[in-house]
Parts: structure tokens; C-alpha cells; sequence
């Protein structure tokens, strides 16, 4: 009489130790590449979010111009094409604000200029932008605000002229020939963009067709 060959309780436990073994490490095998591949997804958008701020304050400083504006309240310009300082536009450090050209607005489609007044400021961690629909600001007007990146503990601007950098421009009238931002990121660190500002031109064409529109 033949007898059927099983396995005894010790083999089957060492086959189930050694199957929930497998288990285990498979199952950290794929937590490490689920954790590795959502690092790289976070890194990859945040690399996005700092171009795209880079691209949008590129199109500004490079339109740049050394227009004087009317503050609310004022009644002539006041030698203020740009100002820069610390808590500028209620900024949480370093603050700037400059008149830009170049934002096409055919046939006035669109209840805005194409001459702007833009700003850069720090708020809570939070870089940025502001601009007016006009560069004469009246009282009453509230700026568009936008945020351009987060995770910004520093901001700060450097400005050259005379054939030196200054880093600040208080007092100051016109508009620099180069403009410096400086920005700390809380995991890119020191973050340095250096801006070529366009010779200063006659805007007076741009103040009439404003004022006709």
C-alpha cells in the first residue's frame, strides 16, 4: 500500500515565513519607486512654476520704460518711473514698481492700457505681481494680483547705473540700465536673475493715444 508524501507543519511554515518575506520586501520594493517617482513629479511642476515666474518677469523688465506716473491723489507725475525699497506695495521684504510697454490691447478690446504699472512683492512666502489696468493710478483702483511662485523666503533687487550696482533706489529718478533680482527659494536656495533694461525712449506717443483712448 503506497503512503502520499505531504508536507509536515514545519515546512509549511517556513514556506509561509518565507512567502510573507517576499511579500514584504516586494511591497517596499514598490513603495520606493511610487515615492521616488511622485518626488520627481513634485520636482519636475515646481521646476515649471519657476520657469513660468521667470518667463512672465522677463516680458516685464524687458518692456520697461522711464515713465513718471500720477500716484492717487497727485496731479502731475511725480519722478517715480520706478520705485524699489523695503515693505514697497506692502511687500513682506523688498518691493518694486516700474511702468511697462507692450501689452497689445487691439482696438481696445479690453478695459486696460497698453501701458502698465507692474509691481513684485513678497507676501507670506508668496511671490508676486501686481499690476494696474493703467499706469496713472486713480483712488479707488485695486491692482490684479497674482501669484507667481511659492516657497520665496527672500526678495531682493540690486540696480545698475553710473557703471555700478546699487542696492537700492531710493531718491532716485528715471529708470536704471540693469535691475538684479534676488531671490532665496526654500529648497532651490539663492536664485539670481540678471535683466538688461531697454534704453530710455519717448513715451509721449504712448501718453497721448492713452489719454484718446
Amino acid at each position: 500500500m503506497l503512503r502520499q508524501k505531504g508536507l509536515t507543519l514545519i515546512e509549511v511554515l517556513v514556506v509561509t515565513v518565507i512567502m510573507a518575506m517576499i511579500s514584504m520586501l516586494t511591497f517596499q520594493a514598490m513603495q520606493g519607486v511610487q515615492g521616488s517617482n511622485q518626488s520627481s513629479i513634485d520636482r519636475t511642476a515646481r521646476l515649471e512654476s519657476l520657469q513660468r515666474a521667470l518667463v512672465i518677469m522677463d516680458n516685464d523688465f524687458r518692456q520697461a520704460v522711464g515713465r513718471d506716473v500720477r500716484l492717487p491723489g497727485a496731479e502731475v507725475p511725480e519722478g517715480n518711473a520706478w520705485q524699489a525699497g523695503e515693505y514697497l506695495l506692502d511687500s513682506d521684504d523688498w518691493g518694486v514698481a516700474f511702468t511697462r510697454v507692450g501689452w497689445q490691447n487691439p482696438e481696445y478690446m479690453f478695459a486696460r492700457g497698453e501701458v502698465l504699472r507692474v509691481g513684485y512683492r513678497l507676501v507670506e512666502e508668496r511671490l508676486e505681481r501686481v499690476y494696474y489696468r493703467y499706469p496713472d493710478v486713480v483712488v479707488g483702483s485695486e491692482p490684479v494680483e497674482t501669484v507667481l511662485l511659492e516657497g520665496v523666503t527672500e526678495l531682493k533687487f540690486e540696480f545698475y547705473t553710473d557703471g555700478e550696482w546699487r542696492s537700492n533706489w531710493q531718491d532716485q529718478t528715471g529708470m536704471p540700465s540693469g535691475v538684479m533680482v534676488k531671490m532665496q527659494l526654500n529648497d532651490f536656495g539663492n536664485i539670481d536673475r540678471v535683466y538688461s533694461l531697454p534704453a530710455p525712449i519717448d513715451v509721449a506717443a504712448d501718453n497721448a493715444a492713452e489719454e484718446q483712448g
